[in-house]
């Protein structure tokens, strides 16, 4: 018998039969909640080592005091309330060198949200966009 200790076998799943069925189906586990929280998961690099330390958690934990930074070996965890927006002109400007959008993209391992660009920012929001507030062009 395996002794792995992960997610696979982790709560409910290591449930079977009825004892699965019965917390499963349970009223509790039926209701679905409703949550303003997002998530951005980045690789970490020298480069997104920077935009944390000076664009997230300075300029971006002004604008939305509920960012929450986690270190995760080695990626960056990143919470927020609402939105986490990255620009990535500034973060050219902080690395005194072209940085776009889309390379930002390839460091983005996993979003909890609705992602989208516009121009040079990133962003991950709970709003339904186009329901919420109207969409934006440049």
């Amino acid at each position: 018998m395996s002794s792995a200790h992960n997610a696979y076998n982790a709560g409910i799943m290591q449930k079977t039969g009825k004892a699965f069925a019965d917390e499963f189906f349970a009223e509790e586990n039926q209701v679905v909640h409703e949550s303003n929280a997002v998530v951005l998961v980045l690789m970490k690099s020298d480069e997104i080592d920077a935009i944390i330390e000076d664009i997230v958690l300075k300029g971006g934990k002004a604008k939305n005091p509920s960012i929450v930074v986690e270190d995760k070996a080695g990626f960056w965890w990143i919470k927020a309330d609402g939105a986490i927006e990255i620009d990535a002109a500034e973060a050219s400007d902080l690395l005194g060198k072209p940085f776009s959008v889309y390379d930002l993209l390839v460091n983005v391992s996993s979003t909890v949200g609705r992602a989208y660009t516009l121009g040079t920012k990133f962003t991950i929001t709970s709003e339904l966009m186009g329901l919420d507030r109207a969409l934006t062009d440049i």
